[in-house]
């Protein structure tokens, strides 16, 4: 597993670090790079990566709050949005939508994790356009 300084990572708290970690592995393909365990062997904290700078940190609740995911939504490029549907299906995870194409150029998942943060997995439909003809689509259609 290769080691690299992250100059960006999100940090969610989850209410139960099993049940996470399993929904990121079985669902998203997340691997995990390291676990920090507290004095009874609990895992407190779990890195987790997904592709190549796709890191988070799992870190369990420390305060009680009903807040977690409100206003969070992580978007993660994929290769294969479809192939991750049939993963999320077969895990029976929250679908929130799609996947659905966008006009934006993007084919996107809509997920929600156990703790109520909101995945979008999202890929490139056309590799061949532009971000001018994606601006030039857009404003011709609102017109």
């Amino acid at each position: 597993m290769e080691f690299y300084a992250m100059p960006l990572f999100v940090k969610l708290a989850v209410r139960n670090m099993e049940s996470s970690l399993n929904w990121y592995k079985h669902v998203l393909n997340f691997e995990s790079i390291f676990v920090l365990p507290d004095q009874a062997g609990e895992i407190v904290m779990a890195h987790i990566r997904g592709q190549k700078y796709q890191d988070m940190m799992l870190v369990s609740e420390q305060y009680d709050t009903n807040s977690n995911g409100i206003g969070v939504v992580l978007n993660f490029t994929v290769e294969d949005v479809d192939s991750f549907a049939d993963k999320a299906n077969k895990a029976y995870a929250n679908i929130l939508e799609g996947p659905i194409d966008r006009p934006w150029n993007a084919r996107e998942l809509v997920l929600k994790d156990p703790d109520g943060y909101v995945i979008i997995l999202s890929m490139q439909i056309d590799k061949e356009k532009t971000i001018d003809d994606i601006v030039d689509w857009v404003v011709n259609i609102q017109d």
